[in-house]
């Protein structure tokens, strides 16, 4: 297929049901584009590249100009990017979607490969052993910070403005003499739940507080939604055993983009 049979188009309400029945049944591969249309549309631009039978063949959502999530063909994703302008801060896509990814943001050679992982009702293995708080916005700033500390590499672009507790979002904590050791933030929506982040400060690292904390979300999650997804860094073996022994199982791998001082 070359790219002249196709049309760029944008999302919105006349067309949003060519949208809804590709990515419905595929909660995994397509959770932000779920969520991000449906719950913050303000924040939010989808472009979709159809086929002359209006069947389509990439999509490309930008989530506040800043993070870019590609699906599709080269040529589709080619069609959706050109003559476009993004200074994001990262881009995310699978193993084709490489030299795409070069050809239009190539000062982003920061490559973070990534496994999404998902778990179904009834598979998770409790490791509930300590009391969490349920926190909220006037924790932002902690929070933030505490990402920063935790996994530079991966959160260090994290701000205060950046967290988003609502009510889809939900951000549980465990403190330790006034001193917040571990959180989880976690999303909501339909039947599924996403855990966005999970993070101990190095001072307290391996000792089952991450664990704990991801059964108290799962527990939280199970009471009415069926599925759970999480994602999470290729080179981080320790929590992938950790979340393969709470339950979850790797579905995909996909691929984040940085630029390299970010």
């Amino acid at each position: 297929m070359n790219i002249q049979s196709l049309r760029s188009v944008t999302v919105n309400q006349s067309n949003e049901n060519i949208f809804y029945d590709f990515i419905k049944d595929n909660f995994t591969e397509y959770f932000f584009f779920h969520v991000d249309y449906a719950q913050y549309p303000k924040n939010t631009e989808v472009y979709m590249a159809l086929d002359k039978k209006d069947k389509i063949q990439g999509i490309m959502l930008i989530w506040k100009g800043q993070r870019i999530q590609l699906r599709g063909s080269i040529k589709s994703l080619d069609l959706l990017l050109k003559d476009k302008s993004y200074a994001p801060l990262s881009i995310t896509g699978f193993a084709n979607h490489k030299k795409i990814i070069a050809k239009y943001f190539p000062e982003h050679t920061k490559e973070i490969p990534l496994y999404r992982m998902a778990m179904e009702r009834g598979d998770h293995v409790d490791f509930e052993k300590f009391p969490y708080e349920n926190l909220s916005m006037a924790h932002k700033e902690e929070i933030a910070s505490f990402m920063n500390v935790t996994d530079p590499v991966f959160w260090g672009d994290r701000r205060p403005e950046d967290i988003l507790i609502d009510d889809n979002n939900f951000c549980f904590g465990i403190f330790q003499d006034g001193k917040l050791i571990s959180i989880t933030l976690f999303w909501k929506y339909q039947d599924v739940g996403y855990i966005i982040v999970v993070g101990t400060h190095p001072d307290y690292q391996n000792k089952g507080y991450a664990s704990s904390l991801v059964s108290s979300a799962l527990k939280h999650l199970f009471q009415n939604k069926k599925q759970c997804l999480i994602t999470v860094r290729v080179n981080n073996p320790p929590a992938i055993h950790t979340y393969q022994k709470l339950g979850f199982t790797i579905r995909n791998a996909q691929y984040q983009y940085n630029k390299e001082n970010e």
